[in-house]
């Protein structure tokens, strides 16, 4: 890594700020609020949406003027890039449809399954492009060589983690600000992680320095939203810097915001389904910890905190799972 990749990182973030702000005051397409979530979001909609192929878009040209700058292409970087951008269309994809149909609901979770099945297929595919990759254990010394896996398991290893990374980074993404912050410290823990892999490190700094740009305009109160065309990108590109440096077993643990998103998720349709009633007041968990009621009853008590400081306390759950991350990963 060089300082020319450090400075070019820094020039992301007013170049994506302004290129966002742009977007949005040029956009037609406002975000729909679905009926049933909190009451306090109805103000939200006609928000611009969508915005994140902004960073998604400049992150990529940063890439390309890196290369031609002297910063090497290398395989695992594009099977990242590719991992991104596979996400971003099938979350594009979802807005239009949501777009078209004036409804907040796009493709059904099984379009999203299908269509990445489809992807991790075509990624599935990039995999013997790659160098060899050994995949760290966390919390010891030892690696497991992707070559040691049979190819059905490759191809289920990249299937539930492209599935799990991407939806849960979209699942986390509904309040201002929440899924491109936690993002960005995702982004920032595994600058350590991937050290010595020069590529791959300058693609995670010239990631961050996009997101942190996107971040000024989605802020509280949010002048524009990533749409699922920007949270499952973001969630494709953690996804593919995880699997192109052997980080695929840490990143449950550095994304570990994800995963509780995901969880709350899943632990309230079964508790509903099981018993007939709810866990949380809303899922997932960053709507059970804004304030405001709900008429059903739920088990866990909510702790009805403003928008910004669930926001801000999420980021903080965030930024403990990212240095738990590194201490993980780290040999």
């Amino acid at each position: 890594m060089s300082w020319p990749v450090v400075l070019l990182a820094l020039l992301e973030i007013p170049l994506v700020a302004w290129g966002t702000h742009a977007f949005a005051r040029r956009s037609r397409a406002g975000q729909y609020i679905r009926p049933e979530g909190p009451q306090a979001h109805a103000a939200k909609a006609g928000t611009p949406t969508m915005a994140g192929i902004v960073p998604l878009s400049l992150l990529t040209l940063g890439l390309l003027a890196a290369w031609l700058g002297g910063t090497p292409f290398s395989p695992r970087s594009g099977f990242a890039l590719a991992a991104a951008w596979l996400a971003a269309a099938i979350g594009l994809l979802d807005d239009l449809l949501s777009q078209r149909r004036r409804a907040s609901l796009g493709l059904t979770p099984a379009q999203k399954l299908l269509l990445g099945g489809v992807a991790a297929a075509l990624l599935f595919a990039l995999v013997p492009l790659m160098p060899p990759i050994e995949f760290r254990v966390p919390f010891s010394s030892l690696t497991i060589p992707l070559a040691a896996l049979p190819p059905w398991a490759t191809f289920l290893l990249i299937l539930l983690s492209f599935w799990g990374t991407t939806n849960a980074v979209n699942l986390t993404d509904g309040l201002d600000g929440l899924a491109s912050g936690a993002v960005l410290i995702s982004l920032l823990a595994l600058v350590p992680l991937l050290w010595g892999k020069d590529d791959l490190v300058a693609f995670a700094l010239i990631s961050a320095g996009a997101v942190a740009g996107f971040l000024w305009i989605n802020a509280y109160p949010a002048g524009a939203f990533l749409g699922d065309v920007g949270s499952m990108g973001l969630g494709g590109l953690i996804f593919g810097l995880s699997f192109a440096g052997g980080l695929i077993f840490v990143l449950p643990i550095f994304g570990g915001l994800f995963v509780i998103e995901a969880l709350s998720v899943i632990l309230q349709v079964l508790s509903y389904k099981l018993t007939g009633k709810r866990l949380l007041k809303m899922s997932p968990l960053h709507h059970h910890l804004e304030e405001g009621k709900v008429p059903w009853p739920h088990r866990l008590p909510g702790t009805s905190w403003p928008e910004p400081k669930v926001v801000v306390r999420l980021w903080l759950v965030s930024g403990w799972f990212a240095l738990l991350g590194v201490l993980a990963g780290m040999r």
